[in-house]
């Protein structure tokens, strides 16, 4: 059996999965909002945070697939885990607001802990394209 190994091309495989989800997030929010289908509203009561997760995976598409080719043009070598951080980040980040789509008082606690759990969250993204990017910077000032 062939094991998978991480590299940039997952980039790509993840921008495609991200607008996959985007794109059924898309069909589902028009069946809500022009179709008024009841059981995907019941499924879905808090419509907006639909549209957030929407617009949120459309923007990592289009974060991934910049990444991808930055990456290619410049011959940068990125590691495996910093690529495999920045693919788990971009479709975890705007899972928050499909969540918060079908249960609107997710991350509504108050608590420190919930407060640094959710700010944690983001790391794996800010990590990611963070490093990409200082890497960017660093082929091109350096």
């Amino acid at each position: 059996m062939e094991s998978i190994s991480i590299n940039q091309q997952w980039l790509l495989v993840t921008a495609a999965i991200a607008m996959l989800i985007s794109l059924a997030e898309a069909w589902i929010c028009t069946l809500i909002i022009y179709a008024k289908v009841k059981f995907l509203k019941r499924w879905f009561p808090s419509t907006q945070n639909l549209i957030r997760s929407h617009i949120d995976y459309m923007m990592m598409v289009l974060l991934l697939g910049l990444s991808y080719f930055i990456i290619e043009h410049l011959k940068l070598e990125i590691p495996n885990f910093i690529i495999g951080l920045t693919c788990l980040g971009a479709l975890y980040n705007p899972f928050g607001f499909l969540l918060k789509a079908i249960n609107p008082s997710i991350g509504n606690s108050d608590t420190l802990s919930s407060k640094i759990m959710i700010c944690l969250s983001f790391l794996p993204t800010t990590l990611g394209f963070g490093y990409i990017m200082v890497m960017v910077l660093t082929r091109l000032l350096g």
